[in-house]
């Protein structure tokens, strides 16, 4: 038996490996059994909240370069990372993540043979305790007839993934597909796309076999098709005055977020919505843009802007996150800011539809006045953008929840916070934060999610470095961190004591080129199966790179050891119950 004491904290952890049954006292509640505990003394109602293991969901050689990668196998021992993670509402056992992965890379190959990142598609049957590895079809070197078919053939990379299943149990990917080496006459225009791909739910069908020319499927899920939801183009487009202005010309779609009505009582039940941030080029401007499928995902309509237009509105938007209402409301969130003196200071705006996404009333404020994150903050080599989470109460169509990172404090520091909608948007209430630290060490890119009317929030966390009164200086270990709120005995806008998940602390700041990367976001995903509250998290993870050849030279070195682990960054996951 392992304890943890945090007397700072009055939290007690306690990892055991008897049988797992749970007793209640007066001084709190706590689990002994298998899994990780969280007491409050104190309290009658205390949270509780059981954890499993860590789990690798990449399949790499262990830092061994076996020379040769496949959709399935990541030999060469590349980087994943901006992890999205869904719960089928038809099996609980089977989870699935997308992410971000460099197991084909073959960025040096020049030209239209260039391979950049792809979406890696994971899949497990048993409640993420062991997972398959696969891609979507399309890459540069797929020579299967579904690669060969699908509209991102000729694409040479991808990135920004949301995965989501439909209340059947079909399985849907939104990603960016994009040409980083163009090739004027040979790679396709446009060269910049957003695509929803589907899987069919086929029980009981095995998992296929990878090859480097193909990319199986997943077990219990049948490819499907591909489809674009908007196009832009950027590269390709003639323009002189680039080499002047340093400015793209064109288009490119960035930063999609997919969202499906599941609910069977809604008027829009089955539509899937996709918004993107679109970078104008020259022009400036960066709207949030959204699409819809009403045909599970067959054709989607043409994309429209939903944030604010004119003289009322930002120039410039970050990021856009999706959730729809149980009523089959939908909310868009994103982080609006502008380029001059005169417009308004950084804020979080939410765009609504109460028609099925056929139209979008002028947005609202949700929070405003924060300082967010810097590009890339002193101490920090790689990059965190501020990006507002957003999810729907599943027991009050009226309450909505967005989780956001700001600067507070002297020295300032990034902390999480999260407002609340009582009616449906209209009005918001005043920011909660969520970290309990003492520390100024930054807390970054949270995840939001409800179930059963309990609001889950988790979130990469730096307070376990050294020198926890300087957010500058040895940023040197990180975590995931939990908490939750509206469990039993404590209602919103109280929060848990905060949870650390990742059983390793992990170096961030490991450096793959010249700057390091974390992707741009994690996810968590929830249910709750009557009895608690099943929570399902992943992130990108660097444990595996060997201190040794962990780079942390901001000067652009050799790469001889990027496949034999200097760029082992994986994908990790764990499954927290947390009781009601």
């Amino acid at each position: 038996m392992e304890r943890k004491h945090l007397s700072e904290k009055k939290v007690v952890y306690v990892r055991c490996t008897a049988p797992l049954r749970s007793v209640r006292t007066t001084i709190g509640a706590f689990v002994i059994g298998s899994g990780l505990a969280i007491m409050s003394p104190g309290t009658s109602e205390a949270v509780q909240v059981v954890q499993g293991v860590d789990v690798k969901v990449t399949l790499d050689n262990n830092n061994v370069d076996a020379g040769f990668a496949t959709p399935s196998f990541d030999g060469r021992n590349s980087q994943q990372n901006e992890t999205s993670v869904a719960i089928s509402p038809v099996n609980p056992n089977v989870v699935a993540i997308a992410s971000n992965d460099l197991r084909l890379f073959n960025f040096f190959a020049g030209g239209a043979g260039t391979t950049s990142n792809w979406m890696g598609l994971n899949v497990s049957v048993d409640e993420g305790a062991t997972w398959f590895n696969t891609m979507i079809p399309g890459f540069p070197a797929d020579t299967s007839p579904a690669g060969l078919d699908s509209p991102v053939k000729g694409m040479q990379g991808q990135s920004d993934p949301t995965i989501r299943f439909d209340a059947g149990g079909n399985l849907y990917v939104s990603a960016l597909a994009f040409v980083s080496q163009p090739v004027p006459g040979v790679t396709p225009v446009p060269d910049n796309m957003v695509f929803v791909a589907k899987y069919l739910y086929t029980p009981g069908s095995p998992g296929g076999l990878s090859t480097p020319n193909s990319a199986a499927n997943p077990p219990d899920f049948t490819y499907d098709f591909t489809t674009i939801a908007g196009r832009g183009a950027r590269f390709n487009l003639p323009d002189p005055a680039f080499f002047r202005t340093g400015k793209q010309p064109g288009r490119l779609e960035d930063k999609p977020w997919m969202a499906l009505d599941t609910n069977a009582s809604s008027p829009c039940f089955r539509n899937i919505y996709v918004a993107w941030n679109g970078f104008t080029g020259n022009a400036g401007a960066i709207p949030v843009l959204l699409s819809r499928s009403t045909d599970g995902g067959v054709t989607f309509s043409q994309p429209v802007q939903i944030s604010q237009k004119g003289q009322e509105g930002s120039q410039s938007t970050e990021g856009s996150n999706l959730t729809v209402g149980s009523d089959g409301r939908i909310y868009v969130s994103y982080r609006a800011f502008g380029s001059n003196p005169s417009d308004p200071p950084t804020h979080i705006d939410i765009a609504r539809s109460r028609d099925c996404g056929k139209h979008f009333e002028t947005p609202v404020t949700a929070a405003a006045g924060f300082s967010p994150m810097r590009g890339v903050e002193t101490g920090l080599s790689f990059r965190t953008p501020t990006f507002a989470g957003i999810a729907a109460d599943d027991t009050d169509p009226d309450a909505v929840y967005v989780a956001y990172m700001a600067k507070t404090g002297n020295p300032a520091n990034a902390d999480i916070f999260v407002v609340r909608s009582p009616d449906g948007g209209d009005t918001w209430e005043a920011p909660v934060k969520v970290n309990d630290d003492s520390t100024s060490k930054h807390q970054f890119f949270p995840t939001i999610a409800v179930s059963n009317g309990v609001l889950h929030v988790a979130w990469y966390d730096l307070r376990d470095s050294p020198n926890p009164d300087n957010p500058a200086e040895t940023n040197d270990v990180l975590n995931v961190y939990y908490a939750s709120s509206n469990t039993s005995g404590i209602p919103y806008p109280a929060f848990s004591p905060n949870f650390r998940v990742s059983d390793v602390g992990q170096q961030p700041n490991c450096r793959f080129g010249v700057s390091g990367f974390m992707g741009d976001y994690i996810e968590l995903a929830a249910r709750f199966d009557g009895v608690n509250h099943i929570v399902h998290l992943a992130w990108a993870d660097n444990r595996d790179i060997p201190s040794t050849k962990c780079d942390l030279d901001p000067a652009s070195g050799p790469s001889g050891d990027r496949f034999i682990g200097q760029r082992n960054q994986n994908v990790y996951a764990d499954r927290l119950v947390v009781a009601p």
